[in-house]
């Protein structure tokens, strides 16, 4: 299979089943850099302590690593597939679960959790989690119920009894339909359990965020204009207006 194909294959997943598992999507290099990165943000002034982890939010403002994940090509071409082109940055984060951290209730993210009654039939906004650390089901890793991003209701308990389990090594990829029902598991591990979490929008979807100022994060027109600082003009029949 090329990588075409492959990227095909990620796709029509997270269409068919709210979801996609992409293996190895960084190598070992790749991951320790972002890691080591985020081991210290977690320690330091922009961190965010919540009742259930850390976040340090905007990543894209502490480090060249971070801003080249953005820019990574394969991923940019899943995403311009099931968004389009154009498509906005909507949530960028560490998140770093602590032990004993309780089950997360079942949710769906942005932009369906704002939504009064949930549209279903198109991946509005798409939620990726790259593991920093291994993630498995004793450390609490993400859980979902396949096929779920079409249901406008959290799944019942004959669904929630055995949902998929995202166990992976670091550096594998969840992409994730952002209307997929999904938790945190318990981490009954002695150690926090990390990952970078992804979201974007649609481009016309207000992401959570607003754009950021000029800085080294835009060196690209890509980047500006996933990030909101830049937006490509509207057309009527293809005409700019």
């Amino acid at each position: 299979m090329t990588i075409s194909e492959y990227r095909r294959a990620l796709v029509v997943d997270v269409r068919a089943r709210g979801f996609a598992i992409w293996p190895d999507f960084l190598d070992g290099s790749a991951v320790e850099r972002l890691r080591e990165q985020a081991t210290q943000l977690a320690a330091g002034e922009h961190a965010n302590p919540y009742p259930k982890s850390t976040r340090v939010w905007d990543l894209f403002r502490h480090g060249e690593p971070f801003v080249d994940l953005l820019a990574y090509p394969s991923l940019t071409a899943v995403l311009d597939a099931l968004l389009g082109e154009n498509h906005l940055l909507s949530d960028y984060s560490l998140n770093v679960v602590h032990p004993r951290q309780p089950v997360d209730n079942w949710h769906i993210d942005y932009p369906y959790s704002e939504m009064p009654a949930p549209v279903a039939g198109s991946v509005l906004g798409l939620q990726c989690v790259l593991p920093l650390t291994p993630f498995r089901s004793v450390n609490g890793a993400t859980e979902l119920i396949p096929y779920s991003h079409t249901e406008n209701s959290p799944p019942g308990p004959e669904r929630t009894t055995d949902p998929v389990v995202f166990d992976a090594e670091p550096g594998s990829l969840l992409l994730m339909s952002a209307a997929t029902w999904h938790r945190s598991g318990f981490n009954t591990s002695p150690h926090p359990r990390s990952a970078i979490l992804l979201s974007f929008v649609e481009r016309w979807v207000r992401p959570m965020g607003d754009a950021p100022e000029p800085g080294p994060w835009g060196r690209t027109e890509e980047l500006r204009i996933l990030l909101g600082m830049q937006r490509q003009p509207e057309t009527i029949n293809g005409v700019p207006i």
